[in-house]
């Protein structure tokens, strides 16, 4: 009983942890789809709005205040690079372009362009945090690629890491109660056997064929103890028909 109450709670335990990451993941595979979607639609809303021919060379031109304003309104820093993977323009004002700014490494490029959709996340884990960064293409008002829109995402999965915690704990202090019942009642179960077995072994080592043994009376054993009772009280019979037909035999002969 005791290890299968172990062995629950380490499942339980198991599928938990794996259930929340789950959880968290998918939370913030969806919040990043849904952001990213968002900031599309207002970004095609600009380039349905502005005065400047849609090329990859106006880009910084058409996003040169309105990408701080889109930054702000959805609370996520945004990159727009060219087809080639130049950053054109960020939200981030630290940023110079020309000198600091990496481009998108070729891979990422080859990943983009062969999916359907024309999007790929990049999933990292930098000094034990998550990061997500989603490329997709932006396309002008017919349809033809102008940019790289790049979202950069970091994955706080601080209220699951809480709420795991305090799951986790709560599992701990239901199933440490339950094994103290269970070594109580094994404890208990156990004294009680070893009562029965105390006073059978002493019964045993008392019988003897020259007297009247008496029998085990028990009515509250174990299936396992009656048996070797009612094998002892067996026993006890033979004995005393032996002694019987001894005593005859000895009277026989005198």
């Amino acid at each position: 009983m005791i290890l299968l109450t172990l062995i629950a709670s380490i499942l339980i335990a198991s599928i938990s942890i794996y259930q929340f990451k789950k959880e968290a993941r998918d939370y913030h595979q969806e919040r990043l789809e849904r952001k990213e979607n968002a900031i599309k639609e207002h970004i095609n809303f600009v380039l349905a709005t502005t005065t400047y021919p849609l090329t990859e060379k106006n880009i910084p031109l058409i996003f040169k205040d309105k990408i701080h304003e889109l930054s702000d309104i959805h609370s996520l820093q945004i990159n727009i690079y060219s087809l080639q993977g130049k950053l054109l323009k960020s939200s981030k004002s630290s940023f110079s372009i020309d000198t600091i700014a990496p481009p998108i490494p070729n891979y990422i490029l080859g990943l983009i362009q062969s999916s359907i959709d024309k999007r790929y996340v990049d999933v990292k884990t930098i000094d034990g945090k998550k990061y997500r960064a989603s490329f997709s293409q932006i396309k002008d008002l017919k349809f033809k690629p102008l940019g790289i829109l790049n979202l950069p995402y970091i994955q706080d999965d601080g209220f699951y890491d809480r709420e795991l915690r305090n799951f986790l704990i709560r599992l701990g202090q239901v199933y440490g109660f339950m094994l103290i019942i269970a070594f109580a009642l094994a404890y208990f179960l156990s004294s009680y056997i070893t009562k029965s077995l105390k006073s059978i072994s002493l019964k045993i080592t008392s019988t003897n064929l020259n007297q009247k043994n008496e029998k085990i009376e028990t009515d509250d054993s174990s299936r396992e103890v009656s048996l070797l009772i009612d094998a002892y009280n067996a026993m006890v019979d033979k004995l005393e028909e032996s002694a019987k037909l001894l005593a005859q035999s000895e009277r026989e002969q005198a």
